[in-house]
């Protein structure tokens, strides 16, 4: 009998299941990420999406060169409203004997608001000066609106971009910018790796897929759809101690931290500034009371402020100090009432503690605009841990107030809140130098050949400035001189800003009535400076230092601007395009460039130009406005219409569009439209020339003429370039009987847009009133070449040649 055979085990099958079981559950968690994967691919290959390194590599010539990329700002805005960085380049392999100076921020450090005279400029000058054998390049990666979540990935990114020094001026934007606690730009305050995460996330192709649909689907409805500047964050007030506001503070030291870990890895010294801010010339834009005040407290502060407001406003500071103080006893962290106790405190001549209060209200202020108190001691305490590693901290805030009477800040360096002055710029820039000294290698401080490139500058120049060899820093006037700050330039940088403080929330502010007056006297002062001899010495001026330094593109720049405004166009443009040359994929470049054909009444090179910019950048609004504006003047209002429409869906902030689709629509007889675009620019605008526009556009059709041409003159005078303003406030001073000062502003629209009949037109009428009929002629033959089948005009040009020949 055969032995039972003993039955197989099965237990060799036991491991093969088991590992197909894992397989199965590996392919299950790795699927979906493969999948991401071959879409993320996907989407890079067909070129969706945007980059978000802030530099881009570009061949410009013969030479690799970094250029910014406009659309960094994307990560952390909408993009309708995202900010771009200021144009610039810098060569991949940097030149021998450069040192290469990065200087991070935001708009303060950017030098709005105008960053070709920013402090890191003047900066760049006085290194430039006093070091002649050595080429300083200050590079501005500083950037309008960010904050500390976007200069940390410019930092780490710089890190590799072969640097010298960096130099960090940032604290301004904590709490309106970003993932800050009173930001409206997307989340308040979250924690710091959720912040890190988004933006990871958003660096991806299918990261910005999502963030795109999810927009679409409903949460884009809650978004910011337009750059409403600063009036935007009304309704975003946040107390000091609100724990938003301290997570804030805490995730600007940990970004700190990582930007200075991120020079630290890259062998690179730092130069870490505090943040300086006019506290004695801005008072808080929004206070808010101690939570749980009872009804009797409320009532009793109420009163006490009262009765101290109406003591201030007498002159009895005295008893306006002891009512306020009266008031602080119930509430003090109501940030006004400590502002007018430092008003109050400064006219008694007690300088100390008006700071002290000065101060309080602006750690108080519910809009935090400014860097406070708790800011700047992050600042100091992370230089303080990092000195070891190589980081210097500069006191910029403490400097600023030293320099200032009575040692409080105010009006002296600052535009408004935080943005530096002329003044300022250089007292900013002179304060960094110093201390870029004291890094400097011996090779550079002992060097004593001069640059080049200065001998167009110092010849014929005072023994003052010429004399490089002296160990003291240039002086303001002497900066100046080789930045090309022309009194023009000043009028047109105080201007732009007085345009900012007439809209809110500077107009709510406690300070609006002395500030406005303060900007008109400014603004008179100025103006009476630009005549005929200055400007043909600041045309020399800039012709000198574009010589001394052929490639810097922000003098050229701004020699083109200042060209156009003398009316000689041919040259303009000349300067214009040697800045396209220098960067040949900026749209804001050509656009610029286009902007001076218009002028030049070169339409058809004009369209070029702009049409050019929008096959650099389809979503360039600027180009398609301007491009309607030519459209609708050659009579096409469809392609106009378009145009300008197109420019609001994608910019939906763009006042300019908006007033020429309702200009457009007012001139094809559809006031009651027009009128509803101009009430939408308005909205943007609402202090601004939009809404004085809009408001005479309403009077005009009323029939109240006097008020209607206050409100056009207002328009102008707030936006000199305002050619729909100029030509309607034209057509109501003539309608008053006031052809004087009608015909002026019809010379200004014939200049600002040679290719606007009704311009040519009634211009030609004013000049006729007045006999001069040489002039009339070429105004409406003018009119004719832009409208051949125009009866008006064949009549008028009849009628003088007939005039004319009886004169013969």
């Amino acid at each position: 009998m055969k032995p039972a055979k003993t039955p197989l085990k099965p237990s060799f099958q036991a491991p093969v299941a088991g590992r197909r079981l894992w397989a199965y559950r590996l392919l299950t968690v790795a699927l979906p990420f493969l999948l991401l994967a071959l879409i993320e691919c996907g989407l890079r290959i067909g070129g969706y999406g945007y980059p978000t390194t802030f530099f881009l590599r570009e061949r410009i010539g013969d030479k690799e060169f970094y250029v910014p990329n406009d659309r960094f700002g994307y990560r952390f805005f909408p993009a309708a409203i995202a900010r771009t960085p200021f144009a610039l380049r810098m060569c991949v392999k940097k030149a021998p004997n450069t040192y290469r100076i990065f200087v991070f921020g935001e708009s303060a450090a950017q030098g709005d608001p105008d960053p070709t005279f920013g402090a890191w400029r003047y900066l760049q000058v006085l290194l430039r000066e006093r070091f002649p054998g050595t080429d300083f390049e200050v590079v501005c990666v500083a950037m309008t609106a960010i904050n500390s979540h976007a200069i940390l990935p410019i930092a780490r990114e710089c890190a590799h971009l072969d640097g010298d020094l960096w130099i960090i001026y940032m604290g301004n934007n904590e709490i309106v910018g970003p993932y800050g606690a009173g930001t409206v730009f997307g989340p308040q305050a979250p924690r710091l790796w959720r912040v890190r995460a988004s933006l990871a996330a958003k660096a991806t192709k299918v990261g910005q897929i999502l963030e795109n649909l999810i927009a679409r689907i409903g949460s884009g409805a809650r978004e910011q759809k337009s750059w409403g500047g600063m009036s935007m964050f009304k309704e975003h007030q946040v107390r000091f101690d609100a724990p938003a506001r301290l997570r804030a503070q805490e995730n600007f030291a940990d970004n700190l931290e990582d930007i200075l870990r991120a020079g630290r890895s890259a062998g690179v010294p730092i130069i870490l500034s505090t943040v300086g801010s006019n506290l004695k010339d801005c008072a808080p834009f929004a206070s808010l009371h101690k939570p749980a005040l009872t009804s009797a407290q409320q009532d009793a502060w109420e009163t006490n402020y009262k009765t101290g407001i109406t003591a201030q406003q007498t002159g009895d500071y005295a008893a306006a100090l002891k009512a306020f103080a009266q008031a602080a006893a119930v509430d003090a962290e109501f940030a006004e009432l400590a502002f007018r106790q430092g008003q109050c405190e400064l006219a008694l001549t007690k300088a100390a503690e008006a700071k002290r209060d000065f101060e309080l209200a602006r750690d108080c202020d519910a809009l935090g605009f400014r860097a406070d108190g708790p800011i700047n001691r992050i600042i100091k305490q992370a230089g303080e841990r990092r000195a070891k590693d190589g980081v210097r901290t500069v006191d910029a805030a403490e400097a600023f107030a030293a320099a200032s009477p009575g040692g409080i800040t105010g009006e002296e360096l600052f535009y408004e809140h935080v943005h530096l002055n002329f003044d300022g710029n250089y007292r900013l820039g002179r304060l960094l130098a110093e201390q870029v000294q004291s890094l400097l290698p011996a090779v550079i401080t002992n060097r004593k050949e001069s640059r080049t490139a200065s001998s167009a500058f110092t010849t014929g120049q005072p023994a003052a400035i010429t004399d490089r060899a002296q160990a003291v820093w240039a002086a303001p006037q002497q900066c100046d001189r080789r930045l090309s700050v022309s009194p023009w330039d000043r009028y047109r940088v105080w201007m732009e800003n007085f345009s900012r403080v007439s809209e809110p929330p500077f107009t709510d502010q406690l300070n609006d009535v002395p500030r406005a007056k303060m900007y008109m006297a400014k603004l008179e002062a100025l103006r009476a400076q630009i005549n005929p001899a200055s400007q043909a010495e600041s045309r020399k001026i800039y012709a000198e230092a574009v010589m001394a330094e052929p490639e810097d593109i922000s003098l050229r720049g701004n020699y083109a601007q200042f060209l156009g405004e003398l009316g000689d166009f041919a040259e303009a443009v000349k300067q214009q395009q040697r800045v396209c040359e220098l960067l040949p994929r900026s749209a804001p470049a050509f656009h610029k460039c286009g902007v001076l054909l218009v002028r030049q009444n070169q339409m058809s090179e004009a369209a070029d130009q702009f049409t050019h910019c929008l096959e650099l950048r389809a979503d360039y609004a600027p180009a398609l406005n301007d491009l309607g504006e030519i459209r609708a003047l050659q009579q096409k209002p469809g392609v106009a219409e378009k145009l300008f429409r197109q420019a609001i869906r994608l910019k939906p902030g763009y006042v300019e569009s908006y007033v020429n689709l309702g200009f457009l629509e007012q001139e094809t007889g559809r006031l009651a439209e027009g009128l509803k675009n101009y009430q939408e620019a308005a909205q943007l605008q609402p202090n601004g020339p939009a809404a004085h526009f809009s408001r005479a556009v309403e009077l005009a059709k009323e029939h109240q003429r006097g008020d209607a041409i206050k409100l056009f003159q207002a328009a102008v005078f707030m936006n000199p370039q305002f050619w729909q303003a100029r030509y309607l406030l034209g057509v109501e001073l003539a309608m008053a009987d006031q052809p004087g000062e009608a015909e002026d502003q019809f010379a200004q629209v014939a200049r600002l847009r040679p290719d606007f009949v009704k311009g040519r037109m009634n211009f030609g009428v004013a000049l006729t009133r007045h006999g001069m009929l040489d002039e009339a002629l070429a105004q409406f033959q003018a009119a004719l070449a832009l409208s051949p089948t125009n009866q008006a005009a064949q009549r008028n040009v009849q009628m003088i040649e007939s005039l004319k020949k009886l004169k013969r």
